[in-house]
């Protein structure tokens, strides 16, 4: 019987995981090795809530247009050479995955996992969760119709979940965001998308949380995870142990090493990404707006103006890049010419828990009967917390509740990283 549990990472999905088992009766620790309030990528990133956009990053294409870019610093993808044995192998992992087959297959898997996403959210509002949201609806914007094609392809699929992506000319755009410049030709108008302020949404998360009894550990970095066969007993944080009945790692792109120590590695890299926070009121907004070609997120929060992209691979610290920042800006200013090309304000950068497939990793670790992954999930975290903690959930139950969702989680197993053939092995025993 499961009585209490551990949860490492106390990130967007960490904390939902902490609040849906701890309303599901269960004593709940979290423990994170950074201090109170330093959630990383969690809330550095655009706030998006966006099945629209679940699509795994590896694309046809992708190698080609990340070679084409490769000589410039600012672009919206880079690939930072690196010796590092475990950056190559990710990335020719990765390189194996951008064709057309596992593409859809992944864009089908992400789908049906944003089937209850919306409804999910409501429920935090409902129990108490506050946080700043916004239902206003997301804009995708293009400056040619080629690259609004490519795009409405990909969000076809999500339509059978209610969410439509509503092909509109330039002029039409304009009349929903008069901030939007003549460059802009062609767009899709998502109603259904929604945005939040990524800090108050983990805000929310904790003081929930507390409220239910969870207890919190910050300044914690594991150091050693102790077993007894296949059973983990305690994770340790320096000369601190910490016991429980069920663990579970969501510890971003620390999941990897973690999974490691507990005897089985999972091949999670951080994927770099970029922002900045606008507060002159250059340009106003009322929807999330995708800057198309660009690759550029901008959120209309309640005290500022949210800029975001760029993926960068191969770089394993925070260190600003000062090019990508200012070409975040100026990509910006060709769509939004009310926005100053200028430099931009002092920006920050997260990085994403990145995955060689482009799904996240959500289930038990094979090999141990007691802990539970819960990371990868590239630039979905947001969108996709309350149902990954709702996969948790019904995996920690067990029986019907398990049963019910093994279809949902089968694509997202960390058992799909297995060698062939201990991954037969593991549906010889299931």
């Amino acid at each position: 019987m499961t009585d209490s549990a551990v949860i490492v990472g106390a990130g967007v999905i960490g904390l939902a995981t902490a609040y849906r088992l701890a309303r599901d009766g269960l004593a709940v620790t979290v423990m994170d090795a950074a201090h109170a309030g330093a959630a990383g990528a969690s809330v550095n990133n655009a706030g998006w809530i966006v099945p629209i956009m679940s699509a795994p990053v590896p694309a046809p294409g992708m190698l080609g247009q990340a070679l084409r870019w490769m000589a410039r610093k600012d672009s919206p993808l880079y690939v930072r050479p690196s010796p590092r044995p475990d950056h190559v192998r990710f990335m020719t992992s990765m390189l194996r995955h951008c064709n057309p087959r596992d593409f859809q297959q992944g864009t089908e898997a992400l789908v049906s996992l944003n089937e209850r996403t919306l409804s999910l959210f409501d429920e935090y509002e409902k129990d108490g969760v506050r946080f700043e949201f916004h239902r206003t609806g997301q804009l995708l914007v293009f400056t040619t119709r080629q690259a609004m094609d490519g795009y409405r392809a990909t969000t076809a699929p999500v339509e059978r979940i209610g969410h439509t992506a509503l092909p509109l000319s330039g002029d039409e755009l304009r009349d929903l965001e008069p901030a939007l410049g003549k460059n802009v030709r062609v767009g899709l108008h998502c109603p259904q998308e929604r945005h939040v302020d990524p800090s108050s949404l983990v805000a929310g998360l904790e003081n929930r949380c507390q409220d239910l009894g969870v207890r919190f550990l910050h300044d914690r970095r594991v150091t050693g995870i102790r077993s007894r066969g296949r059973v983990v007993t305690s994770v340790l944080a320096g000369s601190e142990e910490i016991s429980g009945d069920l663990f579970v790692l969501a510890a971003g792109v620390h999941t990897g090493p973690l999974a490691r120590q507990a005897g089985f590695p999972l091949p999670i890299q951080p994927g770099k990404g970029y922002g900045f926070d606008d507060t002159s009121g250059s340009v106003a907004l009322r929807h999330s707006v995708y800057l198309g070609e660009a690759k550029v997120a901008v959120t209309p929060l309640s005290d500022r103006l949210r800029f975001a992209g760029t993926m960068e691979f191969g770089s394993f610290d925070a260190t600003l890049d000062p090019h990508r920042l200012r070409g975040i800006a100026h990509s910006a200013h060709a769509y939004l010419p009310g926005f100053p090309p200028a430099s931009p304000p002092r920006g920050w950068t997260g990085l994403r828990p990145m995955t060689p497939d482009g799904l996240p990793v959500i289930g038990p670790l094979p090999g141990k009967d007691n802990v539970l992954v819960a990371s990868g999930h590239s630039m979905l975290g947001v969108t996709l917390a309350p149902v990954t903690a709702d996969i948790i959930s019904a995996q920690v139950k067990g029986g019907q509740h398990a049963s019910a969702m093994a279809h949902t989680a089968r694509p997202f197993a960390p058992q799909r990283f297995a060698p062939r053939r201990g991954r037969d092995a593991v549906r010889r025993a299931a």
